[in-house]
């Protein structure tokens, strides 16, 4: 009795119709997930500096978030002209000197510098810091927080640096959409 209902299904147009704009929607649900990672995850905008509050051209990542101990925190890098910084909605821990950026496999950079408790700032070898940012795929800065008790471990946070160098252009242009592209909706 089911086969011959299925069968019956199968010749209806209406049923054809609907399997055929659900399998339309499995397709363009299936290539937007597919995408997602290849989207630009660095934006160039002028936006409040983290650390001065004055508006200029940021360099800035997608946010993620991780699991500070207590709660989930959101982390994003941003690029000031002079400093990254790594901005945290949570208290950041220096006690263990452990704070670092890592570039793929290169040497981590370092940093116990933190800003209103919540920023970590990247201000030493700058130059060497972009150009390893402009040519990988991956960074990855390790945090702590505070109050962690008893101490546990640094937490990894991940970024993909896919769209950072097509943004960094876009930076050092004072935060000019390319040439050729149609300027973003204010």
């Amino acid at each position: 009795m089911l086969a011959h209902r299925d069968q019956n299904l199968s010749r209806d147009p209406v049923a054809i119709r609907w399997r055929r704009w659900l399998a339309a929607l499995g397709v363009a649900a299936g290539l937007a997930l597919g995408a997602a990672p290849a989207v630009a995850g660095w934006t160039a905008a002028i936006k409040p500096d983290p650390l001065t509050r004055q508006p200029r051209c940021l360099l800035s990542s997608e946010r993620q978030v991780v699991a500070d101990g207590y709660e989930q925190t959101p982390v994003s890098l941003v690029f000031n002209g002079t400093s990254l910084l790594v901005i945290t909605e949570s208290e950041l821990d220096p006690s263990f000197s452990d704070l670092q950026l890592v570039v793929n496999n290169n040497p981590p950079h370092r940093s116990d510098k933190i800003a209103r408790k919540m920023v970590l700032a990247f201000d030493q070898n700058v130059p060497e810091l972009l150009r390893q940012l402009q040519e990988e795929r991956l960074a990855t800065v390790y945090l702590r927080f505070w109050p962690t008790w008893p101490a546990t471990q640094s937490y990894p946070v991940n970024f993909s640096l896919i769209g950072f160098k097509k943004a960094h252009d876009a930076f050092t242009q004072g935060c000019l959409p390319a040439a050729g592209s149609s300027p973003a909706p204010g």
